[in-house]
């Protein structure tokens, strides 16, 4: 089976360029990455987001193309 290194880079709340990257089967398991990846970056430090006000997670290939992205805005609104 062949696999493709992913990487994670994620800006604003948590900003970090991820130089390592993961290897997987393909795209759609790179997508079910991120998502497992983004649950846990929120549930580790909420109030991070709510300080910050957003999350971008981006998905790229091994060239630098964009496969998937997330994004996560937080806002207080009149309380």
């Amino acid at each position: 089976m062949r696999v493709t290194r992913f990487y994670f880079h994620s800006t604003g709340a948590f900003a970090y360029r991820d130089e390592e990257g993961v290897e997987l089967a393909d795209a759609p398991a790179a997508e079910a990455e991120a998502l497992r990846v983004l649950g846990e970056l929120l549930k580790d430090a909420p109030a991070s987001l709510s300080r910050m006000g957003s999350l971008e997670l981006e998905v790229t290939d091994a060239g630098g193309h964009r496969i998937f992205s997330l994004q996560v805005t937080a806002r207080r609104t009149g309380c």
